[in-house]
């Protein structure tokens, strides 16, 4: 087959393919620079709370402290995340620590997806609450 034949055989055909793969592709590349697909966001710094029942009086030091969160959702929504509104936890309460000193991270973001996170564990060391002072009475 000539090219020549190639470019005229059913050309209205081509013509409007072309058209429309054009439109398209113009949509689609407004929706993007609108924002309107999925964007993604890395925060980071983001403190590990230690969540402990109510009569668990000790402190406990988290190693590493803080974790990176990779988010994904809307421009507007990620825009509002900081290291403060993104919630990293490990929760204690559901039974003691073990022998490893190991705790499983938990990350929340309101309104967006989180994608990953890292670290996944942390080492948890308990520190006893300081002993009251007993010249000091509330």
């Amino acid at each position: 087959m000539s090219l020549r034949h190639f470019l005229s055989h059913n050309r209205w055909q081509k013509f409007f393919a072309l058209l429309l793969a054009t439109l398209i592709w113009f949509t689609v590349r407004q929706g993007v620079d609108r924002g309107l697909g999925p964007a993604y966001r890395t925060v980071s710094n983001v403190p590990i709370r230690v969540l402990t029942l109510a009569s668990d009086l000790d402190q406990f030091r988290v190693a590493p402290a803080e974790v990176t969160v990779i988010l994904r959702g809307k421009p507007d929504t990620l825009a509002q995340h900081t290291p403060r509104t993104i919630e990293a936890y490990v929760n204690l309460a559901d039974g003691p620590l073990g022998a490893n000193r190991q705790a499983s991270v938990h990350v929340n973001a309101e309104g967006a997806e989180v994608l990953s996170f890292s670290p996944r564990d942390v080492s948890i060391e308990r520190i006893s609450p300081p002993a009251p002072d007993p010249r000091h009475r509330p």
